[in-house]
């Protein structure tokens, strides 16, 4: 079973996704902040136009220094640049087509 994480690194990211999620929903995106007990908080974003576009995003550390991560380990960002994490959560979450496109016309 592995280690719960330590709570001052759990609360450092929760801070870290809150302030990324204030600028998220500012740009029309819909964020949740989960904080499971043991486990690192991670921020659910959802695009509210289309569901189907969601993403989780972390923070953590490596060597030292704090950064956002995308659900599949890559890395976004550094925690010191959110505007450019918004950038690319807010591009990856965008639909290719935009779906009244998709709409079988009558």
């Amino acid at each position: 079973m592995p280690e719960p994480i330590p709570a001052d690194v759990a609360e450092q990211a929760a801070t870290y996704l809150a302030e990324l999620r204030v600028l998220l929903e500012e740009r029309g995106l819909h964020a949740r902040l989960l904080t499971p007990a043991g486990l690192m908080p991670r921020l659910r974003v959802i695009n509210p136009d289309c569901a189907s576009l969601c993403e989780v995003v972390t923070a953590a550390p490596l060597d030292g220094e704090w950064s956002l991560w995308w659900s599949w380990a890559e890395q976004i960002t550094g925690v010191d640049d959110m505007a450019a994490a918004v950038v690319r959560i807010g591009h990856v979450l965008t639909p290719a087509v935009p779906a009244a496109r998709l709409t079988p016309q009558a």
